[in-house]
């Protein structure tokens, strides 16, 4: 009798384990995304983190693009309340706190004297995505990829919908760092 209870506990015990649904953990891979960069339209919502040797900011983001356009809402950044970074080509448009300055030029250089922290915003529009600027040849790495001498990270992916988009990406370049975490993807 008793070597029937433990045959049906042992048997129970291995029922209850092949039942627990294995959750498998999404990786980066570049193959198959090509299609992205045909999107005219997509945005995400998540949290940014700039820093170098000397500073560093965070803020909560919300990044829009449209065609050729990309609007960039910042909330918490330079220890304010909001600021809105429109840019399309060679022109950029920041709004802290409802003054509003167009700028024309480098957009990157722009960006990164006004945050204080080197960013690669040009690029940046194509890496959220999980892709390689197509202007410029990369290095492929094991969880991401090397561009411009920026090493780019996706340590998390996440599906939305049909598309594996990234979660997690560090973007790092001697010590000027780009983190970030999306929480909600529109696609």
């Amino acid at each position: 009798m008793m070597r029937v209870i433990v045959i049906v506990v042992f048997a129970l015990q291995l029922f209850s384990c092949a039942n627990i649904p294995e959750k498998k953990e999404l990786s980066f891979d570049l193959e198959g995304r090509e299609y992205l960069y045909e999107k005219e339209k997509w945005s995400f919502l998540g949290k940014i983190a700039l820093s170098n040797e000397k500073d560093a900011v965070s803020a909560s983001i919300a990044w829009d693009h449209l065609n050729k356009k990309e609007t960039i809402e910042l909330v918490g950044l330079f220890g304010m309340g909001r600021t809105r970074i429109s840019l399309r080509d060679e022109q950029i448009n920041i709004n802290v706190g409802g003054e509003s300055k167009t700028y024309y030029g480098n957009v990157n250089d722009i960006i990164s004297s006004r945050l204080g922290v080197e960013v690669p915003l040009s690029a940046l529009r194509y890496w959220v995505l999980g892709l390689a600027d197509p202007r410029a040849g990369f290095r492929l790495l094991e969880k991401g990829f090397e561009q411009y001498g920026w090493q780019v990270t996706f340590s998390q992916m996440q599906r939305q919908g049909g598309n594996k988009l990234p979660r997690k990406v560090k973007v790092e370049r001697d010590m000027a760092r780009v983190k970030l975490f999306i929480k909600q993807w529109d696609i």
